[in-house]
């Protein structure tokens, strides 16, 4: 993964993280259409999703483990990106987010084929 796209994800955590702790005020999500609201809510689902899905119970090997939740923060990263094409306007952005999906779908596919291989646990 290149350095640019760790730094965006990263960037991606701080400010859902921010949005989560930001209080939710008509104010600060106005708009004509409701699209801000839409925005803003698609984007605490996909984080509060995301954080639960990595909330994985340690298995004591941490080749797993670490597949594990880095598929988790992926597909929550590819979440992200997603509302930032349907709500988001900013060009640079928007190229960013297709960027994000594009790298972040192959590393998915990746660790799904890593962890079928190599999970010892029976399956349901």
């Amino acid at each position: 993964m290149s350095y640019r796209v760790i730094l965006i994800l990263g960037l991606l955590l701080l400010s859902t993280a921010a949005l989560a702790d930001a209080p939710a005020s008509h104010e600060t999500h106005v708009s004509k259409d409701g699209d801000a609201d839409q925005a803003a809510q698609a984007f605490s689902d996909a984080n509060q999703r995301m954080h639960h899905d990595m909330a994985i119970d340690p298995s004591g090997n941490v080749d797993m483990d670490f597949a594990r939740g880095m598929l988790a923060h992926h597909r929550g990263a590819v979440d992200m990106a997603r509302i930032e094409l349907e709500h988001g306007s900013d060009e640079q952005m928007r190229t960013l987010a297709r960027e994000v999906i594009d790298a972040q779908q192959e590393e998915i596919e990746q660790l799904e084929r890593w962890i079928a291989e190599h999970d010892a646990r029976p399956q349901e």
